[in-house]
């Protein structure tokens, strides 16, 4: 779903209480350009998982703010932790619920992460892959 930028906690708030219940990414636009992302923790979570393997490590970051942003901001029931980096972690009862992201990111960390998914076989697949690989004949062994 996309929605234009929106000021106002309790917007806000009914937005990271959708994204909780759907499982669904809500992107922010401005002038209906995409700028941040809002998702489900256990869905960023996977991403980077997913992107760590193929990158070997995080995306650079931009030097942080000279000011640490200020403390937590409540939108309902959820609390917004922003990140000196940019982007907010979204708590609700002291369990995350929810990632703020900008679009940049999201889209860099959905490329790595479909390039490390890539490179997974799992347990069963990859046995069942040198199975495969041990009845082929050998490289330029046309068999007579």
């Amino acid at each position: 779903m996309d929605v234009e930028m929106i000021e106002g906690s309790a917007e806000f708030g009914r937005l990271v209480a959708e994204v909780e219940e759907s499982g669904e990414r809500v992107r922010l636009t401005a002038d209906g350009e995409p700028t941040e992302v809002l998702l489900p923790a256990a869905e960023l979570a996977a991403l980077e998982y997913w992107a760590a393997r193929y990158a070997k490590g995080a995306r650079p970051e931009a030097e942080p703010a000279q000011e640490y942003p200020p403390g937590p901001t409540e939108y309902g029931p959820y609390i917004g932790y922003r990140h000196p980096h940019g982007g907010m972690t979204l708590t609700r009862g002291r369990v995350v619920v929810a990632e703020l992201r900008d679009a940049d990111t999201v889209a860099w960390l959905e490329q790595q992460a479909m390039f490390g998914r890539q490179g997974y076989m799992g347990p069963k697949q990859s046995a069942a892959f040198a199975e495969f690989l041990a009845r082929q004949a050998p490289v330029g062994d046309d068999g007579r």
